[in-house]
């Protein structure tokens, strides 16, 4: 029997939606039975075509069978012809499929329509409910694409399996021939038809369906078009198109591919670019230079770079001081591997709703925050569920993601300002701040006069949803002070708010804040601010690099992590950054744990040596001593009490207090002589008499000859050979010496 010519299978997943077909209908939630990303992509590609709705209730059921007369519904749905199915439903063709059959139209459809899609069994029957097998879903596919049973040649269907796979037709997919199809399968198969070209051409299937709009970065799926259509698509070059049939899903948001639109310009579905030039990351750490991951990898951006955030075309300039630690970023690399732009999904800046959780544990309210059950829950940038919710945290929706985004940072301090009114203040002033108030807030600010310390609850973009009395609820916004003097402070909260004021402090109190990790509140309108160091272990334990925990207890994905020399201000780091595999409970000085009693603040003692300035030690003119880091470049000056190896390279960590800069401790390097250029691997790291040493970032590099400092390429091109000095704690090189003084 001819099995190729059963190509009507096509329509499989719409079929289990028998009648309720493909009229426009309301946005739903992705697939909520399917947790592969791929399938889930693949499967929401075919639903805004209106190829399937599921099994029911929000599911795709993707390890389900198809079975024939499924197979065909779904593809007379991707031709786009649901619409003629009607003229074929009165007439039997097959006794198996008579003209009562839920399926009737789709089959005659397929086997007399302008298509010819499939034909029957010798025997004269369909076989509708039979499931079908790889190589029949193959041969229909292909019979789409314009291909017959002469252009392949061979048996069926060893011709049209071979044909496929030598066209890219059924890339990522290894079956026999009598394979029963899956549903996820199915659908990988009929996307991957979508972006094969047909026979004797170089357009993609995707071209009869309509006009392709290529390049496309998706920003919003939930616009608003022009006319007050919603449910639109904008893009990032500003323009934005009205859906055909109903909204793209939200997993399209911050991707990039191609737009298929229908003769009225309206969107039918996005096809992504496929996986590998692009890549999603956790924020650990985003500087101007570039983000960091948990793991300590740093992707270097430059500040021009195009980056689109809340809807908007920015550059990595004007947003990275936005990204906060737990928040994800889509790299897209160009054909060279080159990261050419950078998407953050989402952003809730522009909604003006928020809800106040009323107790532990409870979600009351975001269903009508969001509109829908299904939604995620991330709290401080981790995800979460509902069981780690608090009593004050603050809720908002960013429905580009279909998350709840939950922030449980509180801000204590002296009411000072509102405007324009405290009835319902849109702007309050506290702490010397003046902070934006959502709706939901004016009810609770309006019981307490100016002149209360209270404390605010905010959401993550830093905005007022709710306040509450101080001594019901205290402040745990923590920062790091790093600006001192006795009359002045600067403190940089984690939360994105900077601090100043003045912290009426005694000369020898200076040293104990400066650089540390504090919280901060004000008790009047004089500007007096108040900061208590943290200083105080939550939990005890040494740390386990690779189990990621301080004893039994885990360290958070978003912790953020500090080394410290002494009394020296405190340097960021990450795990990977750490030599060791285990640092033991007393190099330990400082633990804080979250609200699912994660590790999320760790300092520790001296670990990793990148607390020191390195470079070239010098006397100064006074009789102190600095280290010279590059042209002009130099730490300000400390008495030389304490500091080694002046006149040579090393490292100095520094500390301020009431009478000026002091030495918290001096590191001195071990000299790796005349290494030569060959035992360089890339400007990373150096192998040399069987060890490898990592470059650290900063490594400083010399020229003795010209007594100039010089870039890492400079210095390799100007010698054959380099002295290279090796801090003793982090086993990083710090210095690169080339040329003879």
């Amino acid at each position: 029997m001819k099995q190729h010519r059963i190509l009507s299978f096509l329509l499989t997943f719409a079929l289990l939606l028998g009648a309720v077909g493909f009229a426009a209908a309301p946005a739903r939630a992705a697939f909520r039975d399917v947790t592969d990303a791929a399938v889930l992509t693949d499967a929401e590609v075919l639903r805004a075509l209106g190829v399937t709705a599921g099994t029911g209730n929000d599911c795709f059921s993707p390890d389900g069978v198809l079975d024939r007369a499924q197979f065909c519904t779904m593809a007379i749905a991707l031709l786009g012809k649901q619409g003629a199915v009607g003229q074929y439903q009165t007439f039997t063709i097959f006794p198996d499929v008579r003209a009562g059959h839920w399926a009737t139209g789709y089959i005659n459809m397929a086997v007399r329509g302008e298509d010819k899609l499939i034909s029957g069994f010798p025997d004269g029957t369909f076989h509708p409910d039979e499931p079908i097998t790889f190589a029949q879903t193959v041969t229909i596919l292909m019979h789409m694409l314009g291909y017959q049973d002469g252009d392949v040649g061979a048996a069926w269907p060893d011709g049209y399996l071979a044909s496929a796979a030598s066209i890219g037709l059924t890339d990522g997919l290894s079956l026999g021939a009598d394979s029963r199809v899956t549903r996820a399968q199915a659908a990988r198969l009929m996307c991957r038809l979508l972006v094969t070209p047909s026979k004797g051409g170089t357009a993609q299937f995707a071209e009869k369906l309509g006009q392709l709009v290529p390049e496309t970065l998706i920003l919003q799926v939930d616009a608003t078009a022009a006319d007050g259509t919603s449910g639109a698509v904008a893009v990032q070059d500003g323009s934005v198109y009205k859906p055909a049939r109903r909204a793209l899903d939200p997993i399209f948001v911050g991707r990039r591919g191609t737009l298929l639109l229908n003769g009225e310009g309206r969107v039918l579905t996005f096809l992504p670019d496929t996986l590998g030039s692009q890549k999603e990351i956790a924020v650990s750490k985003a500087e101007a230079d570039g983000i960091t991951d948990p793991d300590g990898v740093k992707y270097t951006l430059h500040s021009a770079l195009p980056a689109y955030y809340q809807g908007k075309k920015l550059t990595y300039g004007e947003v990275f001081f936005e990204l906060r630690r737990g928040m994800r970023a889509t790299l897209y690399f160009d054909a060279a591997g080159r990261i050419d732009s950078l998407v953050i999904p989402g952003g809730v800046s522009d909604t003006q709703e928020a809800v106040v959780v009323g107790r532990n544990g409870s979600t009351a309210g975001f269903e009508r925050l969001t509109g829908r059950s299904d939604y995620s829950i991330r709290k401080n940038g981790a995800p979460a569920t509902a069981a780690d919710l608090r009593q004050y945290d603050v809720a908002v929706y960013d429905a580009a993601t279909n998350t709840v985004r939950v922030c449980d940072v509180k801000l204590s301090g002296y009411y000072a300002d509102a405007q324009p009114n405290v009835q319902s203040p849109t702007k309050i002033g506290v702490l010397g701040l003046t902070l934006d108030v959502l709706p939901c807030a004016a009810q609770s600010l309006a019981k307490f006069p100016l002149g209360r310390t209270l404390t605010f609850l905010l959401t993550e973009d830093r905005r007022v949803a709710g306040a509450v009395s101080s001594s019901s609820v205290s402040g745990n916004a923590v920062g790091i002070a790093t600006s001192v003097t006795t009359n002045s402070a600067t403190v940089e909260l984690f939360c994105g708010l900077t601090v100043k004021g003045d912290p009426k402090l005694r000369d020898t109190a200076v040293n104990q804040y400066a650089g540390q990790l504090v919280t901060v509140t004000s008790y009047d309108r004089t500007g007096q601010i108040r900061l208590t160091r943290l200083d105080r272990a939550a939990v005890r334990g040494a740390l386990d690099v690779q189990a990621r925990s301080v004893g039994t207890t885990p360290v958070s994905e978003t912790a953020r992590i500090y080394d410290r020399v002494g009394l020296s201000p405190l340097t960021e780091i990450t795990l990977a950054d750490l030599p060791v595999s285990t640092v033991p409970s007393e190099r330990i000085l400082y633990t804080h744990t979250d609200w699912a009693g994660r590790v999320d603040l760790l300092v520790l003692d001296n670990v990793t040596g990148d607390g020191y300035t390195y470079g070239h030690l010098r006397y100064t003119s006074t009789g102190g001593v600095c280290v010279e880091y590059g042209e002009g470049l130099s730490t300000e000056e400390a008495p030389a009490s304490g500091a080694r190896q002046v006149g040579g390279f090393g490292g100095l960590a520094l500390y301020v207090n009431s009478t000026g800069y002091h030495i918290a401790g001096s590191a001195e390097l071990e000299r790796l002589a005349d290494v030569p250029n060959e035992a360089w691997n890339g400007a990373e790291s150096v192998t040399w008499q069987g060890m490898t040493y990592t470059v650290a970032d900063d490594a400083v590099c010399y020229n003795r000859a010209t007594g100039r400092f010089l870039s890492l390429t400079q210095a390799r091109a100007f010698a054959p050979t380099a002295d290279l000095y090796l801090d003793s704690i982090g086993q990083k090189i710090r210095v690169v010496a080339v040329g003879q003084a």
